[in-house]
């Protein structure tokens, strides 16, 4: 992950920090010898020693809190880089199965941190640290040197029967995890009709047993790797600890080596020991990340080959007429609607009437390129243009029954971060009737989640404002005034129908005789 997704300079920069910071055990270790010669063997002075000892851990010292800061930098940048990935992703494809939600952006991408990022990073401080113990410890005696070497990969033989069950479990968990997730959602958005049927009991039980599916699916994973864990450092005590003391105990008594260097290698062996566990539980980490490590990989190819893939379209800024003939939209084995027949020229504010269920929303979806037509054709300007997204989505504007509004700014809600002109976007302000609202509120004002510090008709004016600035030559109306009152819904047909220069298709099933005669067109999808 840190390859990929960090500046390789970092990488390096971090790669000569923890080589640095590893001689700090060799340091440590020479200063531990030469205090036990000087207890066995007093020349020189301690003083002076003592201070060589407290100068160099003082700049070891210096050169960690530099190693810390590269660190956490590498870490966040990471983050990022995958935020930016995973957002990319998120906005751009338009697939319903795209196996990104609310749990992947927060928990999975936090368990990449922990169980990833920082398990490499660990690997190799880890990896650097046991090389730069071991040469020195070859250099002092190569016997006991090559003892404790031997003995410290016994523990990888737990690491290896572990590790696979490590792997599955954690697959397991990162799937009802996110079904938990997806719960949590969906009981919270029901809580008003839990407690209109007094199902609030069921409700909680429902979500509970989620929580305990996925409860349990982690204790699983951490018990095993815990085990895991647990298990190797016993073995890593007997074989690289208490056996390898034996050995070299043995040599002092017969005289082959002083106390003083065994226990230099001694001190250096312990940084066999714990780099070398420490790599095999970064493993485990890794191991229990690889489901969504799979799924990161498979995003980031995804982007780069629809990248690659992308060609930019020449959208003509006219539009002359579209036509439907004999279409046909099928779901399955359910015909969502079939034998429609429509032609809206340039200018024409055209009504779509159907009861509710027949499918206005989906015929607006084959209008944009959303959706394909089992059968028939749909021509836009005269081209064959049936599910052709890329080109078709330039030319509409969309106003939808439930308005989309983003806890943000009202300017920002208005231009969607876009940069306009000053005049472009008080003029598409004036034409949805929100100069009342910008004078009172100002645009830096923030709306609310869901646009809750407004009402429902300035919320619906703000995606007029939205859909007027962007220039677009036909505007799609979805239910747009079905869930306001007469009045008001009338003050947004005048301003959708008047103050809109280009095509207006609007779908509806219950509009008042008034706001009918504004239409041009009105089309019973019905018959």
């Amino acid at each position: 992950m840190i390859i990929n997704y960090t500046r390789p300079w970092k990488i390096t920069l971090y790669v000569f920090l923890a080589f640095l910071k590893s001689l700090q055990i060799v340091f440590v270790a020479f200063v531990f010898q030469k205090f036990i010669d000087f207890a066995q063997n007093p020349q020189g002075s301690l003083i002076w020693l003592t201070a060589f000892a407290i100068l160099g851990l003082l700049i070891f010292g210096i050169v960690g809190i530099i190693y810390q800061y590269f660190y956490y930098k590498i870490i966040e940048e990471v983050n990022l880089t995958l935020k930016r990935l995973t957002a990319d992703y998120l906005v751009n494809n338009r697939s319903n199965n795209n196996n990104i939600d609310s749990s992947f952006m927060t928990n999975d991408l936090k368990q990449i941190e922990t169980n990833s990022i920082k398990a490499e990073l660990s690997i190799i401080s880890d990896l650097i640290q046991f090389c730069a113990a071991v040469v020195s410890a070859f250099v002092s005696s190569w016997i006991i040197a090559l003892v404790f070497l031997i003995a410290s990969f016994v523990p990888a033989i737990i690491q290896s029967i572990f590790g696979p069950k490590i792997e599955q479990n954690s697959e397991t968990w990162e799937n009802l995890n996110s079904k938990y997730t997806d719960t949590v959602i969906e009981t919270h958005s029901g809580v008003e009709m839990a407690n209109i049927y007094n199902v609030q009991y069921s409700m909680v039980s429902r979500l509970i047993k989620a929580a305990k599916l996925m409860e349990t699916a982690l204790f699983k994973t951490n018990w095993t790797k815990g085990m895991s864990n647990e298990l190797t450092m016993l073995i890593a005590y007997i074989f690289s600890m208490f056996l390898p003391f034996a050995i070299g105990i043995n040599f002092i008594v017969s005289g082959h080596l002083t106390l003083g260097t065994f226990m230099m290698i001694s001190q250096l062996a312990n940084n066999f020991i714990n780099p070398v566990v420490g790599i095999f539980e970064s493993f485990n980490d890794i191991k229990t990340a690889k489901p969504i490590i799979h799924k990161i990989k498979k995003i980031d190819l995804y982007m780069k080959t629809s990248k690659n893939k992308k060609v930019l379209t020449n959208v003509p800024n006219t539009f002359q007429s579209l036509q439907l003939t004999n279409a046909e939209v099928s779901q399955g084995k359910q015909m969502i609607f079939t034998n429609v027949n429509l032609k809206i020229k340039s200018g024409e504010k055209v009504l779509l009437e159907a009861p509710s269920g027949w499918g206005k929303s989906t015929l607006l979806s084959v209008l944009i390129g959303m959706k394909q037509l089992n059968s028939g054709s749909y021509k836009l300007n005269q081209f064959e243009a049936n599910g052709n997204w890329s080109k078709l989505h330039e030319y509409f504007s969309f106003i939808e029954q439930k308005p989309f509004i983003l806890n943000d700014t009202l300017e920002y809600n208005i231009t969607l971060g876009r940069q306009v002109s000053k005049a472009n976007l008080n003029n598409a302000i004036t034409r949805a009737g929100l100069t009342d609202l910008v004078n009172e509120k100002g645009l830096s004002y923030l709306l609310g989640k869901n646009g809750n510090n407004l009402s429902g008709g300035q919320n619906q004016r703000i995606e007029i404002a939205r859909a007027l600035l962007t220039k677009r030559p036909i505007l799609l109306a979805d239910e747009a005034t079905s869930s306001l009152d007469q009045d008001l819904s009338m003050q947004i047909h005048q301003t959708i129908l008047n103050n809109f220069n280009g095509t207006v298709i609007e779908v509806a099933h219950h509009i008042t005789s008034k706001e009918r005669a504004m239409f041009d067109q009105i089309i019973d999808l019905s018959k």
